[in-house]
């Protein structure tokens, strides 16, 4: 492990069933527009279809400055998690897990993942874009519209047939 690797692991824990919370993730990255948590106004995703070798294109943006590197989907297990690496031109080497857990109460959404320098005049910018930006402000509002959407959320109910 490099002294530079940035290694991070986010947990947002929530009340929703990992199924809805799955859902709302592939949403995020299927039709962005249309999400309730992605932090759009510091984040844009491409629609994308979430399957393996599908190519993401991110536009972060951080006051007047955009950027927009290219990421693969290289694994995606359906309904749990799915996996993206950094493409060859992106500054920095890596990528991350995004993972749905179940549990009694809920579920946890977990992020994480590691990137590391590559020699790219752009790599002391995009380490501290990670560090400032991906690792503080995206989680903070990721977590702020995941619980927004929690206050909203009715579990879906299903009447019994009835009894002729």
């Amino acid at each position: 492990m490099s002294l530079f690797t940035i290694d991070f692991d986010r947990r947002i824990e929530s009340t929703l069933p990992a199924s809805e919370l799955w859902r709302l993730m592939k949403e995020a990255f299927e039709n962005p527009a249309q999400s309730s948590i992605w932090p759009v106004e510091l984040e844009e995703v491409e629609p994308v279809e979430l399957k393996r070798h599908a190519q993401v294109k991110a536009t972060y943006k951080f006051g007047p400055i955009r950027m927009s590197p290219t990421y693969h989907i290289t694994h995606v297990h359906q309904e749990r998690n799915f996996s993206y690496e950094s493409d060859r031109s992106h500054p920095l080497a890596g990528g991350a897990t995004v993972e749905v857990e179940a549990h009694g109460s809920g579920s946890t959404l977990r992020w994480h993942g590691a990137y590391r320098p590559r020699i790219h005049p752009l790599t002391l910018g995009a380490m501290l874009f990670v560090r400032l930006y991906f690792l503080r402000t995206f989680f903070t509002h990721l977590q702020r519209n995941i619980r927004h959407y929690e206050d909203s959320y009715t579990q879906p109910t299903y009447d019994a047939p009835r009894a002729q």
